[in-house]
């Protein structure tokens, strides 16, 4: 049984992501947000190693969220190359903005 409290989505929503990475690195980088709910993201796609615990900045369009590092998923293990993570601002992305993306990407089919 999930002992989530809140339902997942799987998306496929391109974000850029900035902030620290192992070590101590500042970056900038596109990802995807694979999975959401409203207290977290499944990222994937970032090529730098992030450490468990480290603060990121999330933005979608104009909008930006801060979420921390929850768990990675290292080579070898079940979901290699992703981060889980949990929102840490008082709000999700607005749902303008998830939307605003599906029909940027519908659009282009």
């Amino acid at each position: 049984m999930d002992r989530r409290h809140s339902a997942r989505v799987d998306v496929q929503l391109p974000v850029e992501v900035w902030g620290l990475d192992a070590h101590g690195q500042a970056f900038m980088d596109p990802a995807i947000i694979s999975n959401m709910s409203t207290v977290g993201i499944i990222l994937q796609g970032l090529r730098r190693k992030i450490r468990a615990g480290e603060i990121l900045d999330i933005r979608m369009g104009n909008d930006k969220a801060q979420y921390r590092v929850v768990w990675v998923g290292g080579p070898g293990s079940r979901r290699p190359g992703e981060l889980g993570m949990q929102r840490m601002t008082d709000y999700a992305f607005p749902l303008n903005s998830v939307l605003t993306c599906c029909a940027q990407v519908a659009g282009s089919c």
